[in-house]
């Protein structure tokens, strides 16, 4: 534990010293954060009772400073419960991963998709993190600096559902974490790839035809119910796209895309999922996001043209320095 104390606190130090504008902890079962906690509540007591004048209270006194001013303190978990726990708290933002990650690069990325999702970060805003092992309790090793500057295509993404209706948002974020998970994790340690299409959802269905009986026909499928995600999920092996309004509500899954491409501009090497994706946001209003069953990454398509890029089990060394 004493090790633990420590990285935090040179981390806390280092995001006070470049003028962080977050402190981000990674924490499977609350405990770093009760560590990290302690450590400042002692920062704090004895900063009532030193004098400014003792040399011995300079990093107090600045780590309290900062505090009252601009840097953020979020804790990120994968854990439901130390989730709710953490809701208790009233000097930090706890935020919920969606899956846990395999290896630390996987973790920060995700960290970094779930903070533009809730609107936390923005173009030039610099984040601290303390992370470890993944899945393991005390596991905290390390302290990472992250240039938000460095995630173009995340902040490209984000940037474009901002700037549509706050519902249509939602439902494009809520399916990219579902990709995001398909992609990671797979469906039974295999690998998978699929497509979604969102919104303009008529014209999409008249572009389209039905491989298998519809498994969400006669059903209110909203895609933020989490059996309809955990179904999602099941059914993402078969062939086909899903189809979703931009309002939330599953129509279909096993859809075969029929519209003929014309003239994509799409990178060499993409198969036919990905041509099918770009065709039906090039021909309709809709956003079409795939998994690619090679490697997982994921690809948003709009208006015939890749949109993002993101590949979460990667995260480009020039992107994160690890200390």
């Amino acid at each position: 534990m004493d090790r633990i104390k420590s990285i935090l606190k040179y981390g806390y130090k280092l995001a006070i010293d470049v003028n962080a504008d977050i402190f981000l902890i990674f924490t499977e079962t609350g405990k770093t954060y009760d560590i990290f906690k302690e450590y400042v509540e002692s920062v704090e007591h004895l900063q009532s009772t030193v004098e400014y004048g003792n040399n011995n209270s300079t990093d107090e006194r600045d780590c309290k400073g900062r505090v009252s001013r601009n840097l953020k303190i979020i804790v990120s978990t994968p854990n439901e419960d130390t989730y709710f726990n953490l809701k208790n708290e009233k000097r930090i933002i706890p935020i919920l991963m969606n899956y846990r990650n395999k290896n630390k690069a996987t973790m920060i990325k995700q960290g970094v998709i779930k903070l533009f999702e809730n609107n936390l970060i923005k173009k030039g805003d610099l984040i601290v993190a303390v992370l470890g092992l993944p899945k393991v309790s005390g596991g905290t090793n390390s302290i990472t600096l992250i240039e938000v500057n460095t995630y173009n295509p995340i902040l490209k993404f984000y940037q474009y559902i901002n700037s549509i209706e706050k519902i249509e948002g939602m439902v494009i974020s809520e399916i990219l974490d579902i990709a995001m998970e398909l992609a990671v994790e797979g469906r039974e340690g295999k690998p998978v790839g699929t497509i979604f299409v969102i919104g303009d959802t008529e014209k999409v269905l008249k572009m389209s035809s039905q491989l298998i009986l519809n498994p969400f026909k006669c059903h209110d499928a909203i895609i933020f119910d989490k059996k309809v995600k955990g179904t999602i999920k099941e059914l993402s092996t078969i062939d086909g796209a899903f189809i979703i309004t931009e309002k939330g509500e599953v129509k279909s899954a096993g859809r075969y895309i029929e519209c003929i491409g014309g003239n994509l501009n799409l990178p060499l090497g993409l198969g036919a999922r990905h041509y099918a994706a770009a065709a039906i946001s090039k021909h309709t209003d809709a956003i079409a996001i795939t998994v690619s069953e090679s490697g997982g990454i994921i690809r948003v398509f709009k208006d015939g043209e890749i949109l993002v890029e993101i590949n979460p089990n990667k995260l480009d060394d020039e992107n994160s320095y690890i200390y």
